[in-house]
């Protein structure tokens, strides 16, 4: 005890916090570890464990701030400080990868944050006002506390590199500004979190600076500024039933940003309702009134949005949006424009934490809408039966040429990868030869082969793992005797070997992993040549010709691109079992070129 009186004031009053802090640490310790060893499991985990890290503090935090306003003992606190955390940590984890879901719920608790001091009867605004502007003074303050100490130390350490020579090495940094962020920040913060949440606040006849600043602020932009762009939205929403045009896609974003930014302004204005100017007083007493006409336009935009391309997360928080400000509507009318501020925040987190789990959450119901868009974009074209791909041919190509030609499915398809979905599709490809979830592709490739990034992609993934594609087997050669006639360049000899090593000009040449023949520049990645720029890139699959461990007697050999097909041909000598020391694993290679071709300008190949 005599120690804990000894410390400044601000560390002893992290003893209100015991919980957050034991997270901080604890997330600090696995962060800074991670960085150490390079652990490869923690990286898919990564942002997983940081999104829980957050949600529990925060968690715990809510849970002391109500604990400390009533009388619990110290104990008691600390273990509903401790449940809740857990509960907010496996929450987090329940979500996966989906990024969306985690800041939904740290942008809840954020809110229940606010008003977890203030949940009981003999509460004040006047006070509950107060103590969320120190509130933020002290997040503030614990990011600038954060910035200055981590900068500070990079700073001197990069001037001992460039003043003594001293090494040092990059994951220093990392280890600074990691331990600034989850470990300085917070508890900077934490130690300005009030102590006496009881401190109404009042505007003075004599306002301090800060107080000015606020008012000056209300009063000369913030409050104009809202009640003019209110002004924008309903004259847009007259334009809109004279002219019976649907509002564009846009406007739900805009009245969702304005929505937030005006609320925020009504909470922070409280404290002027009565004694500030005209446009704030105004405004205090019309607000919600005000975000009728908004809510409407919004919720005819997502609705339009919703029945053409499905529910997605997105769309899914504009509605939540919304019904939010329906009901608050409903509430200022019901409550005679006396509306408690601590609703705002209270209403708010309920609504974000409820739709982050469940059958009822944004993820559960965008799969569910985005499912039925891939059965009914399918189902339009005559594609399915039975829920089962109809194909002809009944290859998965056939479906990655569908997918890349039509923007619909492929936005369907990208929703459910985003929601981790992906595999639900499964089902409906049963009847397919070369089902892609029989196979337990990763994700990019699985992506690629469903056509997600384009029809050039999936020609060089299945080039890489010695697939057929359109029809031509991968390594597939034909007779010598052919017509080069269209063929107006011819780019050699090169030399490789299986460990990707290029020899130009002479078998015994300096290797590189890509050199330059002809201003052609050429590049091995077993089993894949590719030669060229950009557009103009050529690539041959030469997997059935280098794969073999003991050469085979048919050379040359001639392979037609399997990257610009009508541009390309590669001729290929397989080395011969009596070839000299210095050729003996190496294939030789002439490459014909059709720069007249009209996807393959002239001047990308360089000069012959």
């Amino acid at each position: 005890m005599k120690f804990m009186s000894q410390l400044p004031e601000q560390l002893r009053s992290l003893r209100r916090f015991p919980v957050p802090v034991a997270v901080c640490i604890a997330s600090t310790l696995l962060l800074n570890f991670q960085i150490a060893s390079a652990v490869a499991w923690f990286d898919r985990f990564e942002g997983e464990v940081i999104f829980a890290s957050v949600a529990a503090a925060l968690a715990g935090l809510i849970v002391a701030l109500w604990a400390n306003t009533r009388p619990l003992s110290a104990i008691a606190g600390i273990l509903a400080s401790v449940l809740a955390a857990m509960a907010a940590a496996l929450l987090e984890f329940s979500h996966g990868s989906v990024i969306g879901q985690d800041v939904v719920v740290v942008g809840g608790l954020a809110l229940a944050m606010m008003v977890a001091a203030h949940l009981r009867r003999g509460a004040t605004i006047e006070s509950f006002w107060r103590f969320n502007l120190q509130l933020g003074i002290a997040a503030a303050m614990g990011a600038v506390a954060s910035v200055i100490v981590c900068g500070g130390l990079s700073l001197l350490l990069q001037s001992s590199r460039y003043l003594f020579d001293v090494p040092i090495a990059g994951s220093i940094y990392e280890h600074i500004w990691v331990t600034g962020a989850t470990l300085l920040a917070p508890l900077f913060a934490l130690a300005m979190v009030p102590a006496d949440v009881e401190k109404p606040f009042v505007v003075g006849a004599e306002p301090d600076l800060l107080e000015r600043a606020v008012s000056h602020v209300l009063n000369f932009a913030l409050a104009p500024l809202v009640l003019v762009y209110a002004l924008m939205l309903h004259i847009y929403a007259a334009k809109i039933a004279i002219t019976a045009n649907m509002p564009k896609g846009e406007v739900g974003q805009l009245v969702l940003t304005f929505g937030i930014i005006g609320t925020a302004t009504y909470m922070v204005a409280y404290p002027w309702r009565e004694v500030g100017f005209r446009p704030v007083r105004w405004f205090m007493r019309s607000w919600f009134w005000l975000m009728v006409v908004p809510a409407i336009l919004l919720t005819l935009a997502v609705g339009q949005r919703v029945s053409e391309y499905g529910v997605t997360p997105d769309r899914y928080g504009l509605c939540l949006f919304a019904t939010w400000l329906a009901a608050m509507a409903v509430y200022l009318g019901v409550a005679r424009g006396r509306i408690d501020l601590r609703v705002i925040p209270a209403s708010l987190a309920v609504g974000l934490l409820l739709s982050s789990f469940g059958p009822w959450s944004a993820t559960a119901v965008s799969i569910r809408s985005q499912l039925g868009q891939f059965l009914q974009v399918l189902g339009n074209q005559n594609l399915l039966v039975d829920e089962r791909l109809k194909l002809d041919p009944p290859r998965l190509e056939t479906f990655a040429r569908i997918t890349a030609s039509n923007d619909h499915l492929l936005s369907v398809l990208t929703a459910l990868d985003n929601l981790e979905a992906l595999d639900r599709i499964g089902p409906a490809f049963a009847g397919l030869e070369d089902n892609p979830f029989r196979q337990h592709f990763g994700d990019y490739r699985l992506r690629t082969v469903l056509g997600m990034y384009g029809l050039k992609e999936i020609s060089r993934e299945r080039a890489k793992h010695s697939e057929p594609a359109n029809g031509v087997e991968s390594g597939n050669s034909i007779a010598l005797n052919f017509d080069s006639g269209r063929y107006d360049r011819l780019v050699g000899p090169l030399w490789f070997n299986r460990e990707g090593q290029i020899n130009a000009g002479a078998p015994d040449s300096p290797a590189y992993s890509e050199v330059e023949v002809g201003g052609l520049p050429v590049s091995f990645s077993d089993p894949v040549l590719t030669a060229g720029r950009g557009s103009a890139t050529v690539s041959f699959n030469l997997a059935g010709a280098i794969k073999p461990a003991q050469p085979i007697a048919n050379s040359p050999m001639l392979f037609p691109a399997h990257e610009g097909r009508e541009r390309g041909m590669l001729i290929l000598v397989r080395p011969s079992q009596l070839a000299s020391p210095n050729r003996a694993d190496k294939f030789e290679v002439w490459i014909l070129l059709n720069t007249q071709a009209s996807d393959q300008p002239t001047r990308s190949l360089g000069s012959p």
